[in-house]
This record gives structure tokens, C-alpha cells and sequence, in this order.
């Protein structure tokens, strides 16, 4: 039998709906509880031929004694079963990841950040250990995320099950009747390598994986299977320390005591090794990742040649994953059921942005302008001369430069913790910026993922005022830091209005996917809320209200305070098309009278200071903001005032060339005329500022066509890196800082003259440029509706939570001035509705995390 057969199938109670990985052995499926009514993962084994009925009898033994576990950082199982010669496994479905996703994509964590992780499983190990259970395949696939961004423990104790090739249940045997090693090789204790698995394997492993999630690198990799179990046998690992200067020392000699070779120098037992690593000193660069300047010519995790792992039983999509989604559009949330959380996602290669700058391993030489996202380029760190040379005999001679490197870091963690951090604000005031200069760049790597927010890094509010301003002039704002959680929350916008369409209340609210949670930032009557944005650093909502008729450029905190309002416009205009820079110093928008001409103005809302950027054109096109460049360059493009035609060219403002500038200022980087009649065309920006990725459709009967071409913005040839048939694609984001080819597309076709397209190919799309023959659809298109991605922001995290797992989209269904909102996994699976209501407009903000 195969595996695709059972789809559709019922085992148990189980109705199978879909199969989500297999393996030698067993394959994981989606299922529905037919009792329960909810959505689980089915674990479905079968035995080799002859083998049927000793297999059925340790498989029973072994689940009655998982099923028992009760511990929160291990996989639950909640039933099992036998039909015919299948057995099957029932624990939660969790679309929220593995441990190994994340790695692919992050390549390393933060130590502080990876030593609460791995804590949380070595509790669990603790656990099993102390009910005489070993593990014996922990490794970063075994290791799932729950929606609250803890880690749990998978496949616990079902390698001796599938693998046991005698009655003996403890007994691992590591060597198949082919005579092949089963396991994964590349987190094997020398002892297990040897069939003799014991406690202290495990504990092998765990360093294993906290030595790969602090460093981006195994210990251990090499050409063939055999060259990697000998490693791990007879080669001492490098230092920590030495690709990663953030690991402390004491984390160093942790990690080195559980990869000890003897498995009695090891630590005794997982406790022991928790209560190592809390007591870990914790400097401020401990919260920051290096560039890993020191392995930028090594294999990083995706590149290892050695051969993936290999193991009898399936891994599922690299195990079960598990969560589920919240019954209902806007039910309570239920305990069962974890939303997908903060771990990684789909894509089976990853690649860093700052590759280049890994290959020249050198520090980051300075370029003219700031890169688009400056804070997922490699930090690169000039390595202390030992990291420089290989180890040799003459190490103790190299002693006092290994300190004053150490200091180094130190000093340097210091500095970054005094100007990067809110004790920035308390020790030298609010107007202290940090920004690029010509002689060198600073590049801050904020927490993402959801890093443990530090304990009193939130700032009591001062004073702020919703007043206007007098007229002509704006306010600064008013800041403080807020400290974040983990939970990705979603920021969106609530609009009432009365039997006559006049508005209510405008409110902007956020709902925490984690546990269902809402909250009302700021509601105001007479109020609509007409554009609305997440800042970078996740902690303020940036939006254009019209209240009681007058248009407000406002501020509101995460937390519901600090409402202020900068500026207002003068009557009868309307502020528009704002975007918030990505330093946070700068705020560009438009004002549009009723009739006439926009005016484009620069506010700094450290200083209040505003000034007119560009003066109204006067003839041909109107400029209006797209998004940033990177913090000196806007993308902008060209309207043609008091009409309904559709936006023309892309041009580039340099806010660098001061106020008052013209169309003689702005550079031309893409010209819509250009493309074929009837066609549709969007645009985003690559991470590293250096090319446009550019969406031209064709709206078609039956069916559309499109192209997605990238296009460097310093001018140059196009290349087209995905071609459709099929698929109108109008609508494209860039959305993974780490993987540049990972991209978020709709789409639509309404024909080429009005609605009399084929919708059955529309919907929101996940495409991988690096596979472009197979696009990922998350959503179809929903009869007599349309969806649209955030309509007022492109930076990744409007669309894309900040853990890059989830998207978020909104759907209008226009015959009814129906209003939903939902959000999805990235790599599929069905969507989740938070919001939805008749003849009330919703829209999606952004991402943060609560």
C-alpha cells in the first residue's frame, strides 16, 4: 500500500484528508477527529513483511507508554490505534514548524535566545529520563514550535519501535539487516554510533543542537556518512567562541562538556546541563548573533554535504508539525488549539542576504547609500587574531590578544546596549540617532523571532496631545520604548459608519494569533481611519485619521498609549500615501486638495521640523510615495491628478537633495508606457536596495497571463524570473528578509473588459523564485470577492508576520460591503478569519508581536 491511498480513508474515527510527509515506514497525515470535530496529525506505520504481528505488539506497549507523558515541552499523543496490519498515532496538528526550518532560514540565534530554548527541551529530557526513557534521535527536526513560541519535543521514544529489529525494547539498534546506519548522523554520541545508546547520548545531542543554533554550524559535517560519524568519534569540535564572539565563555565550556567524548565527562543528566546554562553570564551582546565571520568559507546548515538524515520512520514535513486553528470566525479561543507561531516555515533552501559579504569575510565595506533593510545584512566583526590564524602548538602565546579580544566584544556589547537600546533615550535624550555616515555604517540587528523582551525596558509615557498643531507646523513625537512578547499579533483597522455611510467610529485594534486575544489601540467617534502602518521596531501604529472632517498624521503605542497627533492638514485637504522611514526618523506623505495637484512633505518627528519635499507639478505627473528605498531614497510614482488612471512609472526621491525639489530631481527607474496595452503592473524592492521586482499582467478570456521580471535599480537589462500562463499576477511582495527569492503574489483576473475572467486560478500565491515551476497557493479566490494585501505599507512585516511564517489578507465581497479579515500559513494549510463584518470596513495595518 502506499501512502497517497489512504487519502480519503478512514482509520478509527480518523477521516485522513491529506498527506503531509512520509518515510520508509510511516507517513504523516491531516486528518479530521470525526467525533471531536477538529483537525489532528495521523501517524500511520506499517510493519515489513513477516514482521506484522511482533511490530503491532511493541507498537501498542510503546504508545501506551508515550501517551502517558504529560510534560509541556513534550509532543502529546491523544490516541492510537490498529486497523488491519496499519498502526497510527493521533497528536495535535502543528503548523508552526521546526526547529530545523528556522535554522535554514536565521542560520543561528541569539545565545540568550537559544539557551531559553534548549532549556525548555532539556526540562523535557528530564522528564523522560527520570521514567527511564531515552530519546535517541533528538535533532532540530524533532523539535517543534508551539504557537507560543516554545519548543516541543517530537518522535519520543518511537526510534526503538520502528528500528528495533529484535523484542528487546532497550536495546537501539544501529544497524539495519542491510546493514545500514539508521539515526541521524550528524547528532550521534560516539556511543550511539557504537549501538551502545544511553542517557548521556542524549545530552551528547542536545549540545549537538545548541552548538548549531549559537553558531549556524553542526560540529561535525563531512564528504561521506562514514567521514561524519568519525568526526564524532575522534575530532575535538572548534571553540564556539570562535564563529560566534557573542557565545560567553561559560556558554562555550557548557557546550564543550556535553560534546565530551567520554559519556562520563558529560554532564549527568539533563538538569545538570539547564542549571549550566542559566547560570550563564549574560553581557549585552549575548541578545546579538555575529556574522559568523570566522565559518564564512565553511558549509553553513543547508550546505553540508553530507547527506540528509537518514532514518527509518517518516519525518512528516520534517516531523508532525502542530497547531490548530481557532474554530470559528471570531469564537473564543479554545486551549486545544495552538495558532501557528514563531518558528520557520516552507522553503527547503534558504539564502542569507549578505552572502557576498560572508564570502569576503572581511568587515562590510561602505557603500554610497544604507541598504532597504540594513538589519538582516550580516553584522560582520573583525575577528580577534586567534579566530584569524588556524590552532597550533603556540596557543598560550596568543593568550593576551584572545583577552583584549574578548574585551573587545565586551566593550563593543556595551556601547551597542548604551545607543541601541532604550537607556539610549534616558541617558542622552530623544534626538540621539544612530545613521550611517561616510566613514563607517552601524548596523543594529533588532530581536527577530520574538526574542525575550528584557524585564523594565518599557518607559512610562510623558504627556502627549491630539490637539493640531497651529497650521503649517507639526509636532514632534513623543516616545517612549515599549517591551514586546512573542505572539504574532496582527494590527488592523475597524471603520463604523452609520445607515448613511457617515463615519462613527474609526479604531485601530490588534489580535493576538497566539491566543485570540483583541484589543482597541485607539477608537475615536466621528473618526475614519484612513491609512494605517507598524513601525520597525514593532512598537507604534502610524495612521492618517479624518476626525470630525479634519485630516490628522497620528501616533499611538502598541500598548494603547502615547495617542498624539503630529499634524493636521489644512481644510479641504487630505494627507495621504504616508510612509514611515525604516530609521524612524522621517515621515513622507502627500497632501491632496480636492481639486489640483498634491504637495509632497518631509516631517522629522524627532524634531518636528516640516518642510515641503516636492512642489506640485505643473503639468504631467503628481509624485506620490510607494516605500523607502533604504533612509535617503523613496520610491515614488507618478499619478495623473483628478483622474482614475492607473499609477505610471517608478522614480526614485533622495530626501538627500533637500526640500522644495521637482521633477527634475527625481530619477526615472522604470517606465510603465513601456508595457503592452490593458495590462496590469505592481512593483516591490529587494532587501539589499539593488533591484525591483516588477509584476506585468495581462488580464485574459478565459484566463491571464504575467511575468515577474528583477530589474537592478541602478538601470540595466530586466530578468524575468517567473512566466505564467495562467496566472494574472498583479500584486507582488518581497516578504523574507533571509530568502530573497521568497515572494508574495495575487492573483486576479477580471478580463480584459470587466469581470468575465476565469477566478479559478486566482487567490494569494507563496512563489519561490529559486522553483519557479511550482507556485504555492494559500487562498482561493472567494465567489463574488477579491482579495488584497496591505494597501498602505510594502515593508515585509505589513504582509508577513515578523517571524516570517504567517501572511495576512483581507477580503471584500462587494455585493454585500462584506469586510474579512484573515491570516494563513505561508507554506499552506487553511486560513483563519478574525474579523469579519457587514457594511464595516476592515483593513490590515501590519505585524507585531504582543
Amino acid at each position: 500500500m502506499q501512502p497517497g491511498d489512504l487519502v480519503g480513508q478512514t482509520l478509527g474515527h480518523y477521516r485522513i484528508k491529506r498527506e503531509v510527509g512520509h518515510g520508509g515506514m510511516a507517513a504523516v497525515f491531516l486528518a479530521e477527529d470525526i467525533h471531536l470535530g477538529r483537525e489532528v496529525a495521523l501517524k500511520v506505520f506499517w510493519p515489513r513483511p513477516g514482521e506484522t504481528q511482533d511490530f503491532l505488539r511493541r507498537f501498542a506497549r510503546e504508545a501506551r507508554v508515550l501517551a502517558q507523558l504529560d510534560h509541556p515541552n513534550i509532543l502529546p499523543v491523544y490516541d492510537y490505534g490498529e486497523q488491519g496490519e496499519l498502526a497510527y498515532l493521533v497528536t495535535p496538528y502543528m503548523s508552526g514548524g521546526t526547529l530545523k526550518e528556522v535554522l535554514r532560514k536565521r542560520r543561528a540565534f541569539p545565545p540568550s535566545e537559544a539557551t531559553e530554548l534548549i532549556c525548555q527541551v532539556l526540562s523535557a529530557l528530564q522528564y523522560a529520563h527520570d521514567r527511564n526513557l531515552i530519546h535517541r534521535d533528538i535533532k532540530p527536526g524533532n523539535l517543534l514550535f508551539k504557537g507560543n513560541g516554545n519548543l516541543v519535543l517530537a518522535d519520543f521514544g518511537l526510534v526503538k519501535v520502528l528500528q528495533g529489529e529484535q523484542g528487546d525494547d532497550t536495546q537501539l539498534h544501529t544497524l539495519s539487516q542491510s546493514g545500514q546506519i539508521t539515526g541521524t548522523p550528524e547528532y550521534m554520541a560516539p556511543e550511539q554510533i557504537n549501538g551502545k545508546a544511553e542517557a548521556a547520548s542524549d545530552i551528547y545531542s542536545m549540545g549537538v543542537v545548541l552548538y548549531e543554533m549559537v553558531t549556524g554550524m553542526r560540529p561535525f559535517t563531512g564528504d561521506t556518512l562514514l567521514a561524519t560519524l568519525m568526526k564524532h568519534a575522534q575530532e575535538q569540535p572548534r571553540p564556539p567562541r570562535e564563529l560566534n564572539p557573542y557565545v560567553s565563555p561559560r556558554m562555550e565550556t557548557a557546550i564543550l562538556k556535553a560534546l565530551e567524548k567520554d559519556p562520563y565527562r558529560r554532564f549527568a543528566r539533563p538538569i545538570d546541563f539547564q542549571q549550566a546554562l542559566q547560570q550563564v553570564d549574560s553581557p549585552a551582546s549575548n541578545t546579538r548573533v555575529a556574522s559568523l565571520t570566522a565559518a564564512s568559507n565553511a558549509p553553513g546548515i543547508e550546505d553540508s554535504p553530507t547527506a540528509p538524515d537518514i532514518q527509518a520512520q517518516a519525518p512528516g514535513p520534517d516531523h508532525v508539525a502542530l497547531a490548530e486553528r481557532e474554530a470559528g470566525s471570531n469564537g473564543p479561543h479554545s486551549p486545544l488549539h495552538d495558532q501557528p507561531g514563531r518558528s520557520g516555515l516552507r522553503s527547503p533552501a534558504q539564502t542569507p542576504v549578505s552572502l557576498q559579504a560572508r564570502q569576503r569575510g572581511g568587515a562590510e565595506s561602505v557603500t554610497p547609500l544604507p541598504p532597504a533593510y540594513p538589519w538582516v545584512q550580516s553584522q560582520t566583526i573583525a575577528p580577534p587574531p586567534e579566530m584569524q590564524q588556524p590552532q597550533g602548538p603556540s596557543r598560550h602565546s596568543r593568550t593576551p590578544a584572545a583577552v583584549l579580544a574578548v574585551l573587545l566584544v565586551l566593550l563593543v556589547g556595551l556601547v551597542a546596549s548604551l545607543l541601541l537600546t532604550p537607556l539610549r533615550t534616558t541617558l542622552f535624550g530623544q534626538h540621539l540617532a544612530t545613521t550611517p555616515t561616510s566613514a563607517s555604517r552601524t548596523v543594529t540587528v533588532p530581536a527577530r523571532l520574538g526574542t525575550t523582551p528584557t524585564p523594565g525596558n518599557t518607559q512610562a509615557m510623558p504627556p502627549t496631545s491630539t490637539a493640531c498643531p497651529a497650521d503649517g507646523t507639526a509636532r514632534p513625537a513623543t516616545l517612549a520604548a515599549l517591551s514586546l512578547g512573542h505572539d504574532p499579533t496582527i494590527v488592523y483597522i475597524v471603520n463604523e459608519s452609520d445607515a448613511r455611510g457617515n463615519p462613527t467610529f474609526g479604531t485601530i485594534k490588534i489580535y493576538n494569533t497566539v491566543t485570540g486575544a483583541k484589543k482597541e489601540l485607539a477608537k475615536t467617534s466621528s473618526t475614519e481611519v484612513t491609512e494605517a502602518q507598524v513601525s520597525n521596531d514593532g512598537q507604534w501604529v502610524l495612521f492618517v485619521a479624518t476626525v470630525a472632517g479634519v485630516s490628522e498624521l497620528r501616533l499611538v503605542r502598541l500598548d494603547g498609549q502615547g495617542l498624539q497627533t503630529l499634524l493636521c492638514a489644512p481644510s479641504g485637504v487630505t494627507i495621504r500615501d504616508s510612509q514611515w522611514s525604516i530609521d524612524q526618523l522621517h515621515i513622507i506623505f502627500d497632501e491632496f486638495p480636492r481639486i489640483g495637484e498634491p504637495t509632497v512633505y518631509l516631517l522629522n518627528i524627532l524634531t518636528g521640523k516640516l518642510q515641503v519635499e516636492v512642489v506640485p507639478p505643473a503639468s504631467g505627473l503628481a509624485l506620490v510615495p510607494r516605500t523607502w528605498l533604504d533612509n535617503a531614497r523613496v520610491l515614488m510614482v507618478g499619478i495623473v491628478p483628478d483622474s482614475d488612471a492607473p499609477a505610471q512609472n517608478i522614480y526614485i526621491l533622495n530626501i538627500a537633495n533637500g526640500s522644495n525639489q521637482n521633477a527634475s530631481n527625481v530619477t526615472e527607474v522604470f517606465n510603465s508606457s513601456l508595457l503592452p496595452k490593458s495590462s496590469c503592473w505592481d512593483f516591490d524592492t529587494s532587501f539589499d536596495a539593488q533591484s525591483l521586482f516588477i509584476a506585468q499582467c495581462v488580464p485574459g478570456f478565459p484566463t491571464g497571463s504575467s511575468q515577474i521580471v528583477q530589474r537592478p535599480v541602478a538601470g540595466g537589462s530586466s530578468t524575468t524570473v517567473l512566466t505564467s500562463s495562467t496566472l494574472a499576477f498583479n500584486t507582488v511582495r518581497v516578504i523574507d528578509p533571509h530568502n530573497p527569492s521568497s515572494l508574495l503574489a495575487l492573483a486576479a483576473d477580471p478580463g480584459p473588459s470587466g469581470p468575465n475572467g476565469d477566478p479559478a486560478h486566482d487567490g494569494l500565491y507563496f512563489l519561490n523564485l529559486n522553483t519557479p515551476l511550482s507556485p504555492t497557493r494559500l487562498t482561493d479566490a472567494p465567489a463574488d470577492s477579491y482579495s488584497i494585501l496591505n494597501a498602505f505599507s510594502q515593508y515585509f512585516w505589513s504582509n508577513v508576520s515578523r517571524d516570517d511564517t504567517m501572511y495576512a489578507l483581507e477580503t471584500i465581497t462587494p455585493g454585500t460591503n462584506a469586510y474579512a479579515l484573515s491570516y494563513g500559513p505561508l507554506y499552506g494549510g487553511e486560513p483563519t478569519t478574525f474579523a469579519s463584518i457587514a457594511d464595516t470596513v476592515l483593513e490590515i495595518a501590519g505585524w507585531t508581536t504582543t
